[in-house]
């Protein structure tokens, strides 16, 4: 049985989401997850570097280190002082 790149990049997206939308100790709702080729990218909002740390670290797990970009920003960064 083989995998199309694509149908590998589809199910890599939906287990990517799925398993950080079902991290209890994550607010998810701020993060999306996108597929650009064979890479994961995580963007938006996180509450704090463990939340950073945790999102990646799922990805990680799922498509492979190497394959993840981190885009994320803090929250707390985004208010102009």
């Amino acid at each position: 049985m083989s995998f199309e790149p694509e149908s590998l990049a589809y199910y890599q997206l939906a287990s990517v989401q799925a398993a950080v939308s079902a991290e209890p100790e994550l607010e998810s709702s701020s993060i999306s997850v996108s597929m650009v080729g064979r890479s994961v990218l995580l963007e938006g909002y996180v509450a704090s570097y463990s939340d950073r740390e945790k999102a990646t670290a799922i990805a990680a797990l799922i498509a492979g280190p190497e394959n993840v970009h981190d885009r994320m920003q803090d929250r707390d960064s985004t208010t102009d002082s």
